[in-house]
């Protein structure tokens, strides 16, 4: 064995230096998991909210169409 295998060795620490490198990869892994559950929960209320936007102006739009007569492209300029 290597002469400095001392060094990763517990002696008189509490944790050892590679447990301590991989308490923090552990740690770090669970902080980016979490980060990106919490985009992809935002990005998700995004997509349904403007979703619901979108459908409640079709509706309302619906019977001043049918009333009117206005084209598909006439209720696509409505909607932009």
């Amino acid at each position: 064995m290597a002469n400095n295998t001392g060094r990763f060795a517990r002696r008189r620490g509490f944790l050892t230096l590679w447990a301590l490198f991989f308490l923090t990869m552990v740690s770090l892994f669970i902080g980016l998991l979490s980060v990106a559950q919490a985009a992809r929960r935002e990005t998700t209320n995004e997509l349904i909210r403007s979703t619901r936007q979108s459908t409640r102006r079709l509706e309302q739009g619906r019977p001043r169409d049918v009333k009117h007569g206005r084209s598909p492209k006439q209720r696509q300029r409505l909607l932009e």
